[in-house]
């Protein structure tokens, strides 16, 4: 299972294909995605499938630098609400910290951080998923749309200190020193952007604070794009007929990090063992209805030992186990 994020992933990528001369219909098919859902905010698309599809543009369109080009044409519009964060932030501080907080709304596997120093600063970026293809394209595409969104806070000419990527080089270093206007340097500990530190406080021009109040408002109500924690229930609830409903196995079936799954839940007010409780739970009450013993209803709830299912039982339903399979025998 991999994570979902916003359809506005893949915003302008079939004009951008087209002028190239491809087919962008038929490379998202391809690659499972519904073109109908490219480029449209409210519409859930495989990341991993939108990083293959841009990664297969690259090859079959026999053009490296597609990621960038894609990222530059995009700007922060991809960022949906969270771009009016950028927007209407009091300051560059302000706005970075805002984005790195609710940046899971759109693009859950997507994080970035801010490094403060006394006189440079790096903005650095990640992918949470542990397994996916032309990871190099997406991080080429996010460095170009954090440029686009410095570029809109300090002025059209700004230029980073320098830039640092963690591959080797996809295209030409003219084509890289075209789109950052610094020198990159590849094979680095990280991806990120330098710049110095006096930018933070710079104040953004044009604010609303109106605006940046609602649209903090909304992001706080709406919550992440990707109902996570639904994804987690559906993975434990697979799991636990195999054995296999530890955090570990179930962050490997989600293509996550385990600290990863942990800190998303954490956002989310849960928690890994809540949520397997609760799904070992409402697994107690349907499975007390099909005339299995008590040890094979513990059994295919991971318990390891029948008295741990009852203790568990008691904490639920204020019953035994026997007592709940009787009253639910009874009820249904």
């Amino acid at each position: 299972m991999t994570e979902l994020v916003s359809g506005a992933g893949l915003l302008h990528f079939a004009s951008l294909v087209a002028s190239l001369g491809g087919n962008p219909e038929r490379l998202m098919r391809a690659h499972g995605i519904d073109p109908s859902a490219a480029g449209v905010a409210d519409r859930l698309i495989s990341y991993g499938a939108m990083a293959t599809v841009i990664g297969a543009a690259a090859l079959e369109l026999n053009c490296s630098d597609f990621g960038m080009r894609l990222g530059k044409r995009q700007g922060i519009q991809i960022m949906g609400p969270v771009a009016v964060l950028i927007r209407h932030a009091a300051t560059v501080a302000d706005a970075i910290e805002g984005v790195s907080h609710y940046l899971h709304h759109c693009a859950p596997p997507d994080i970035i951080q801010l490094k403060r120093g006394p006189r440079s600063s790096v903005l650095t970026l990640d992918i949470a998923l542990r397994q996916l293809s032309y990871r190099d394209q997406m991080f080429e595409k996010g460095l170009v749309v954090s440029m686009e969104a410095f570029r809109l806070m300090l002025g059209e000419d700004f230029v980073p200190l320098r830039v640092t990527m963690r591959h080797h080089p996809l295209s030409s270093p003219e084509t890289y020193r075209q789109i950052f206007g610094c020198r990159v340097e590849f094979a680095a500990d990280v991806n990120s952007l330098h710049f110095p530190s006096e930018a933070l406080s710079r104040e953004i021009r044009g604010r609303d604070p109106t605006v940046l109040a609602l649209a903090k408002n909304y992001l706080a109500q709406i919550g992440p794009m990707l109902p996570l924690v639904e994804h987690v229930r559906e993975a434990i609830h697979r799991m636990l007929q195999v054995g296999q409903a530890d955090l570990i196995c179930v962050a490997q079936a989600l293509i996550l990090h385990p600290r990863v799954l942990q800190r998303r839940l954490a956002e989310s007010a849960t928690s890994f063992e809540k949520i397997l409780d609760d799904v070992r739970r409402e697994m107690a009450w349907e499975l007390s209805t099909r005339g299995m013993q008590v040890a094979q209803i513990a059994s295919m709830l991971g318990y390891s030992e029948q008295s741990s299912y009852s203790r568990a039982c008691r904490r639920w339903y204020g019953e035994s186990p026997r007592q709940l399979i009787t009253r639910r025998l009874k009820s249904s």
